[in-house]
């Protein structure tokens, strides 16, 4: 079983794009991996391109698979619009069950995707049989840290929603599951730091189309139940965080964890 991000394929890059300087550095590491050739990198979970795009301008072929048609649209559209079209695949289909031969990829990169996934230790079999012995698997992975308005905010935002009856679930692998399953695989596994910058936006950003932004992660909620909840919660937001400038702000630590 899967989960499909079809119903934000449109705003996914706004909401989860890496900056340009955090791209530079993934190039850069991904360059130094290739030595100099021209990789063929399969990309389960490539999305709306975000990772692997970035790797189709420095030359590379990437094959990217996704369950998502309108994120797949995106990503090719993006594709296209980069010029790099003739050397980027995309596949729809599962990360479990990718069509392609065995031994038949250079490097095997993922990121946000094994909470994704039930079987999320069969994308990590299915990158094992694709890539070839020898070369390199990467998992790309963004630690977040929340300031503490952010933090704050957060927090009462959840408290509502499950006062609403919606429970949020731990994230499953955790980043330690992922790490061990990848030693069991490949038992040399290193980190690489790549970039950190800090996001965020302020107040009157977050207050302003609020629960349009966030009604689409949330479907299982009646749409009554939801206007009274969000309307709640900016109530709760505007008393607790006056001043429309104010931040919520975080950092974002991006590596390379390669196995």
């Amino acid at each position: 079983m899967t989960l499909s991000f079809d119903a934000l394929a449109e705003q996914f890059d706004d909401q989860r794009g890496l900056p340009a300087n955090a791209l530079r550095h993934l190039v850069a590491f991904v360059d130094g991996i290739a030595r100099g050739r021209t990789l063929t990198i399969v990309e389960p979970g490539i999305g709306t391109g975000r990772i692997s795009l970035p790797l189709a301008a420095s030359g590379h072929r990437i094959v990217g698979v996704d369950i998502s048609r309108p994120m797949l649209d995106a990503c090719a559209r993006k594709a296209a619009t980069l010029r790099v079209e003739e050397r980027v695949t995309l596949i729809e289909g599962d990360a479990t069950a990718i069509p392609r031969e065995d031994d038949s990829c250079d490097v095997g990169i993922f990121a946000s995707l094994l909470y994704l996934v039930r079987d999320w230790e069969g994308v990590l079999d299915e990158l094992a049989r694709i890539v070839r012995p020898g070369e390199a698997v990467v998992w790309i992975r963004e630690r977040t840290e929340r300031g503490g308005a952010l933090a704050l905010w957060d927090v009462n935002w959840r408290t509502r929603v499950e006062t609403a009856g919606f429970r949020h679930q731990a994230a499953s692998p955790t980043e330690d599951e992922i790490l061990a399953a990848l030693q069991r695989r490949w038992p040399d596994v290193m980190t690489e730091p790549l970039a950190s910058w800090t996001f965020g936006q302020s107040v009157g950003q977050a207050r302003d189309g609020y629960g349009e932004r966030l009604r689409s992660l949330y479907p299982a909620i009646p749409d009554d139940t939801w206007s009274v909840l969000v309307q709640d919660f900016l109530h709760w937001a505007e008393t607790s965080f006056p001043d429309p400038d104010g931040r919520l702000d975080g950092q974002v630590m991006l590596e390379a964890v390669v196995a």
